[in-house]
């Protein structure tokens, strides 16, 4: 059962914007059932729903369309920010931030150094060095096929620039070290965060969710402090920190418990028909 950190925020929520791996996804990468139905009602009552995931736009668009979202889908950890696709083609880009050539060919060297899989994004195709089997892990949660960059290879294709780095190592205690280096080696130049574990993710400096989230509602003319936001991961934060209503799914990572003022159900347990109750997203705003 959902466990409450405090009581519904005063201002009533317009918004709802959630991650999808960790918080939405169960074990076979499927939505819940109850989550789409809660979904579809809460936007029935005029709550405007968005996605905000580290997945590549073509990756995370999937599910956003089964739940129906009323909002630009903010992908790869907010460097892009995209229109869903309507009845005259693809929606328009509203939002892209890259990463400079100068960090991803630092950390294009120290992955191949240490034998890291990177993972490289441009112009939402998934490029890489070699198949390897941390490139198999991460093709497996993303479905998404990787492409090998040969022709030209991917130090020249990063002087194009990159809409987001992931560096993948499925072994956690390995993980662990490699985020630890990654950081030391461009945090300062750049956002190192991790989503699942096993997933180093690397942006543009002041990428986030947050500054997403917060970009979204300047676009929209919506106040930060009418955003319900889900999350389960430190990629998370950010976007949990500018939301009016930051909440946590069960299993979370401690620092996002701890950023939480409600606690929802984790992935496969109906989480956000968990949250669409909570805060009666589904009743129409009193007039």
């Amino acid at each position: 059962m959902p466990s409450p950190r405090a009581g519904p925020t005063q201002v009533r929520p317009r918004l709802l914007i959630t991650d999808l791996d960790g918080t939405l996804l169960d074990r076979n990468l499927k939505l819940d059932p109850r989550d789409v139905e809660a979904a579809l009602r809460a936007k029935a009552a005029g709550t405007l729903i968005g996605v905000a995931t580290g997945r590549m736009y073509r990756s995370g668009l999937p599910y956003a369309q089964q739940l129906d979202t009323s909002l630009p889908l903010i992908c790869y950890q907010g460097a892009l920010i995209q229109e869903l696709p309507g009845e005259a083609g693809p929606g328009p880009v509203l939002l892209r931030r890259e990463v400079p050539p100068e960090v991803s060919l630092k950390v294009l060297e120290l992955a191949r150094r240490r034998g890291y899989s990177l993972n490289v994004y441009q112009d939402d195709n998934l490029l890489v060095d070699a198949i390897t089997p941390d490139v198999e892990f991460y093709v497996g949660v993303s479905q998404i096929p990787a492409v090998v960059a040969k022709d030209p290879p991917l130090e020249e294709r990063l002087q194009n620039g990159s809409t987001k780095l992931t560096v993948v190592v499925a072994d956690p205690d390995r993980f662990a070290r490699a985020l630890a280096e990654l950081t030391e080696l461009v945090g300062a130049e750049a956002e190192v965060t991790r989503s699942l574990v096993g997933f180093c993710e690397i942006t543009a400096k002041d990428v986030n969710k947050g500054a997403a989230v917060t970009w979204l509602c300047q676009h929209l003319g919506a106040e930060l402090s009418q955003v319900i936001a889900m999350g389960d991961a430190p990629n998370d934060l950010p976007m949990l920190a500018v939301a009016g209503s930051p909440v946590a799914v069960e299993g979370a990572s401690q620092d996002v418990l701890a950023a939480a003022e409600w606690v929802s159900p984790g992935p496969g347990g109906g989480g956000l028909a968990a949250v669409v109750s909570h805060y009666h997203l589904d009743r129409p705003p009193l007039a």
